[in-house]
Parts: structure tokens; sequence; C-alpha cells
């Protein structure tokens, strides 16, 4: 699954499954643009890639790129074809909660819904906006796009209503650019389940109240306790993004990948 002269750009690619994707892809050749809205994190993350991978590795540069703005995206476009002359794999990995939003479907605010929408929903839309045109420049016929939404998008939760609803919305969106674009780029979308990462930490530690943290506290425990393998690690989601990216998964759009450790066929 050698993803050699391919450019890839991933968002949220700083931390968790973004910088496990990140990671992944550079070290199965793919030149890689970190893109985040934390520009230290990204260039942390891009630098450890450059000095940790071998000599058939990819290489790697950092831009802060905040996904709700439609011009940082634009931009982080622009700078990955300065940087590496080309966009093959777009990422579509960075992704909000908010515990205003994760209650009950009678308290929601329209702050909170425009906050998950932003990012979750317009983030994902604006990139592959963007994203596309630069895909069908290399005259290769071989774009990739992989979103990355959830496993709330197939199993119903309670108290996740907004962000379940951005997530179901991605998958969608997935199937319709799979059969608009093809056969020049293929578009898939992974699910996750309960995954190690600093937004599950944040939504697990239910006490300082900020955007980063859901009120779904106990659904997430539970989720936890019924999934059969266990909580996944990022690399686990990354490695699947990959197989996606790769020629290997040649014949393969418009599909939702569940990597849940097995909690939906319960």
């Amino acid at each position: 699954m050698r993803l050699d002269n391919r450019t890839a750009v991933v968002t949220g690619g700083a931390s968790g499954i973004g910088a496990a994707t990140c990671r992944t892809l550079a070290e199965r050749g793919a030149d890689v643009v970190v893109a985040d809205l934390d520009s230290e994190a990204a260039a942390a993350t891009a630098a450890e890639i450059e000095s940790e991978t071998g000599a058939d590795a990819g290489r790697a540069a950092a831009v802060e790129a905040d996904v709700s703005d439609e011009d940082a995206v634009e931009a982080m476009i622009e700078h990955a074809e300065r940087e590496f002359d080309r966009v093959d794999v777009l990422v579509n990995n960075a992704a909000v909660a908010a515990r205003e939003a994760d209650g009950p479907i009678t308290e929601v605010t329209d702050e909170a819904y425009e906050f998950l929408t932003g990012v979750n929903l317009r983030g994902p839309m604006y990139a592959c906006k963007h994203a596309i045109p630069a895909m069908r420049d290399t005259g290769d016929g071989s774009g990739v796009v992989v979103n990355n939404a959830s496993v709330a998008a197939l199993v119903a939760e309670p108290e996740m209503d907004v962000y379940t609803a951005t997530k179901g919305a991605l998958v969608s969106l997935t199937r319709s650019l799979a059969v608009e674009y093809a056969p020049e780029i293929r578009v898939n979308v992974v699910c996750p389940g309960v995954v190690e990462t600093p937004m599950l930490e944040a939504a697990l530690d239910d006490t300082d109240g900020g955007e980063g943290s859901t009120g779904g506290q106990e659904t997430l425990e539970r989720m936890i306790e019924d999934t059969p393998l266990g909580t996944a690690a990022p690399e686990d989601v990354a490695r699947a993004v990959a197989f996606l990216a790769s020629d290997d998964a040649a014949a393969i759009t418009g599909a939702t990948l569940p990597v849940d450790g097995g909690y939906t066929a319960r």
C-alpha cells in the first residue's frame, strides 16, 4: 500500500487520529500537509515526521487552517500545491464536539449549532470544493477523499443529537460526491468508534465545561464497555484511511467503513 509521488492534505492533523494519519501516510511514501488550527502543534507534528520517518518516506509541511473559514481552506490547498506541486489525497479529519450542543435537542443553542456544523460539515464541504479541482489538475484521474465521520452516524446515541447529525450528513455527502466525481475521484468515509484521542479525554472529563467536552459522558462510558475489541488507538483508524487512499482500494468508492471494534455488530 505504497503512496509514493502523492500529496495528502490532512485536516486536524496535529493530534489524535489526524497526527497518526499524517505519520502513516508519510511512512508509506506520501508527502503530507499537516493542517490544523493550532499552527505550533502542526509544525511540531510535521517536524517529527521529517525527523522520524525513513529514507523511503514522504516529506511533511505544516499549515494553519480553520476549516470553518472558506478562505483559510482555499489557502490550505494552495499551500499544498506550492509545497509539493499537487494534491492527490484529502483527509477530512478535523472535528469538534460541544457540551452545549450535545444535550437534549430542546436545549440546543444557535451558537453551539454553528460551532459544530461549521467544523464538522462545512469544513469538509469547503475542503472538497477546493481540493477536487486541484486533484483534477494533476491529470492522473486518481484523486481520493477520505472523510472521518463517526460510529454516531450509524447508531443512535442519546445526548449527541447535533454532533450525530453532522456526522450523518458527512456520510451522505460522501456518497453524493462518490457518484458525482467517479471515475476521476474516489470518496469514502470511515466511522471510528471510541478512539484514544484528546477529544475523547476531554469528553470523559466532564469538569471543565469547555467547548472540547461533550454532555454525553455516560453515553461514551457505556460505548467503551459495549465495544467487543475495546478502545481503539489512533493508528488503527489511520491504517484504514491509508488503505482507502491507496490503489489497493481502487474499486472502492462511496463506502462507509466502520472502524469501531465491533460496536455496530452488537
